[in-house]
């Protein structure tokens, strides 16, 4: 492997440098989340958030998700919006850049 796209290495990959240590500054993210419809109750996104972050504890589940280079980091449904909304800040001047659309 020659570089990870995170803007930091991989506690799963350790000697594996970030692009931007091999010199080229690009950083992208693969992540996946959860997400629930707008308006749903505030108890139900908690029972999942608690659930989801249970799951995440669990050995079998790290081990499995580690063995295919994910890093389970869990979080509260704030952490994952802001998640969400950097990300969106992030990829928007590429998104205009480049005209993208979704048909």
């Amino acid at each position: 492997m020659l570089a990870v796209t995170a803007p930091k290495r991989s506690p799963l990959l350790p000697d594996v440098p970030t692009l931007k240590e091999a010199g080229i500054d690009v950083e992208a993210n693969a992540w996946n989340g959860l997400i629930a419809p707008a308006k749903t109750p505030d108890p139900a996104i908690a029972a999942i958030q608690r659930e989801a972050a249970e799951a995440l504890r669990d050995p079998t589940v790290r081990e499995k998700m580690q063995a295919q280079f994910m890093e389970p980091l869990g979080g509260t449904p704030a952490d994952f919006k802001a998640q969400i909304e950097a990300e969106m800040r992030h990829w928007a001047p590429v998104i205009r850049a480049r005209n993208i659309r979704i048909n």
